[in-house]
This record gives structure tokens, sequence and C-alpha cells, in this order.
């Protein structure tokens, strides 16, 4: 099918009016840089502070900024908003907006497109407590257990995915599910779909930890159980 555009970059935001005017400010260039018609897609989650506002006001001088909101729903829920937005792109790219990874990766990604359906960077040092450092683990050997060897971050939010898989893979993947990129990751392992994997290394600046959350516990277990249940269906 004709696409609209080459590249969508998808990017979840809640409550991050620090970090928006760096983040976009970084990564600008290294869009423009590409040479191909793109958008940026960004889902304010129901953003407590200022993030709305600021996003509007920077899309009225950047044409290539689609802001969008939701009622506050959580990551996966405007992971997959935006996921569902990007369907008139050929590649979608996804990074979180708190701005903690390098930009260098995704030029890296980017290259090497071309023989690959998923690309994903995976983080060399997560800053984050050890309680989510242990999800993470396990996360990996649950994936690797049920679907197959291969990626060792399965729920990196740098990742960049052939739009036309993508909208398969999106079919089989509920709107209420956690972490949606653990259960891409596993249908595109499953599928013994075309993986490259790099490293991205976190920023030196502004770098916050990861806290472990009852948020997130609760979170965590209905991952895992969904994650199981994707498997058997």
């Amino acid at each position: 099918m004709p696409y609209k555009f080459v590249l969508a970059v998808v990017i979840p935001v809640y409550n991050e009016a620090q970090n928006l005017a760096g983040l976009l400010g970084d990564w600008q260039p290294i869009l423009r840089a590409t040479g191909v018609p793109y958008k940026v897609i960004l889902i304010d989650d129901g953003s407590r502070d200022n993030s709305l506002q600021l996003l509007r006001a920077m899309a009225v001088e950047d044409p290539a900024l689609e802001v969008h909101t939701q009622r506050n729903g959580g990551h996966g829920a405007a992971v997959l908003h935006g996921y569902r937005l990007a369907q008139d792109a050929e590649w979608v790219f996804q990074i979180d907006s708190d701005h903690q990874l390098e930009t260098t990766a995704f030029v890296r990604l980017w290259a090497n497109r071309e023989d690959y359906d998923l690309l994903i960077a995976q983080r060399r040092d997560k800053n984050a407590s050890t309680g989510r450092r242990w999800v993470s683990r396990i996360s990996t050997i649950l994936v690797r257990l049920l679907y197959g060897k291969g990626v060792t971050d399965v729920n990196s939010p740098y990742r960049l995915m052939r739009c036309g898989l993508l909208r398969s893979a999106l079919d089989r993947i509920s709107a209420k599910s956690f972490a949606p990129n653990i259960l891409l990751t596993s249908w595109f392992i499953l599928g013994k779909r075309r993986i490259f994997t790099t490293v991205v290394e976190p920023r030196k600046q502004g770098l916050r930890q990861s806290r472990f959350n009852r948020y997130f516990l609760i979170g965590a277990i209905r991952s895992t159980i969904q994650t199981i249940l994707f498997r058997i269906r």
C-alpha cells in the first residue's frame, strides 16, 4: 500500500514538561537528517502539568508534530494509541518522552532498516531500582522461554518497526495491555521475523532513576499474565 510518510515517531507523554523542549530539540535534527517525509505523534496521557499546552505551542512552530490527548490510561495505552495513528507510515519508531537515552543509536537502526523488520536499541545501563531491574530480568526470561531468544531488552522503548507487520501484530494485542512492547517483541520473535539489535547509551545529563512502586508491581503482574496468555492464544 502507498504510505503518506516514510517514518512516524510515536512518543507517549505524561508530566514531562521539563523535558519536552530538550527532547524535541535533540531529535528534530536527527529526524530531518533522514531526508524522508516524517511525522512525530505525541500522545499526552492526561498530564497534570503543562505538557499538553507546551506540545500544542511547539506544534504551531513545527508542522511535523501531531499532538493528541487522552484520559490517563498509562504508558501502554498511550503507546498503542500512537501506533494506531501511525499506520500511514512505512516505518514506526517509538521513544519515551523522559529523554533518558542518547539519539545516536537511531542512526544505526535507520541505516539497517531495509534488511530487518524489528530494530531495537537495547539499554546498556538501566538507571532503575533493584525491583524494576528484577522485573525486567523476569520479563526477558519469560519471553525467552515462551517465544524464543534474540532480544535481551524485550520492553525497550527505543524501537523501529516495519508498519505492515506492526499492523498485523496490533490486531492481536488488547487495548488493555500493560506493556504492549513486550508483546510486540514476542510476536516478532515467535514469527521468526528479522530482528536487529544494537546498544543505546543513557544520556549523561538529566538522568533519573526509575522507581518501583505499587502501580508498577500490579502492572508487572498483569504484564506477566498477558505475556503467557498471548502465547497460548
